[in-house]
């Protein structure tokens, strides 16, 4: 039963996942392609129906993967494809419970779309981008990575599980490039600055 709630909250949050970066990608052709191609796929996901649907199948996941990987974090020894599993899917874990609050936060408490600019304005901050670049860019991986071990236990296939680590690297880079604003100029709203100009007062070094 456990194994089976974790499967089936599994393949919705895939499913979501794939929507998201794929709409993330969209930002290569520009701000207003995103945030167009965001505000359709939005519709489908954040509804009084479908959202609480998602933070319980977000929660199920979390909970009961994380039960998994102390049960079998020994057993994973010696064994890489078993121990990336685990890795990747404990720093989805973590990623998952701080992205989801951050997006929760900006929403409700700070009064923020959780847009492109959301988004791009970690990035784009001249003290919150050193943490965001390798936080969203190891997150892009570890998706890639928790699917690639499941292929690998499925199929042992070694250019396949190759090729799908390598599309996860292009799939960074490329949503990195965007939102960081290497290809084109962004021009971040004052509610955006604001919001990260707060955060990285509260950072010291």
């Amino acid at each position: 039963m456990i194994v089976r709630a974790h499967r089936v909250s599994g393949i919705a949050i895939l499913v979501f996942v794939t929507l998201h970066l794929a709409v993330h990608l969209t930002a290569l052709a520009g701000v207003r392609a995103h945030v167009e191609t965001l505000s359709i796929i939005q519709m489908l996901y954040r509804n009084p129906v479908v959202e609480p649907l998602l933070l319980v199948a977000l929660t199920l996941q979390i909970s009961i993967g994380i039960r998994f990987a102390f049960a079998r974090w020994h057993s994973a020894q010696g064994e890489r494809w078993a121990r990336l599993q685990l890795v990747s899917g404990l720093y989805l874990a973590l990623f998952i419970i701080n992205h989801t609050g951050a997006a929760l936060y900006a929403r409700y408490a700070a009064g923020l779309d959780t847009n492109f600019f959301w988004a791009s304005g970690s990035l784009l901050h001249p003290i919150t981008r050193w943490f965001f670049y390798p936080y969203y860019a190891l997150a892009i991986v570890a998706v890639f990575s928790h699917v690639a071990a499941a292929v690998w236990f499925r199929t042992r296939c070694v250019k396949t599980v190759g090729f799908t680590l390598f599309v996860s690297l292009v799939v960074a880079i490329l949503i990195l490039f965007a939102f960081g604003g290497w290809l084109y100029t962004i021009s971040l709203p004052g509610p955006y600055r604001s919001y990260y100009e707060s955060m990285a007062s509260g950072i010291t070094f």
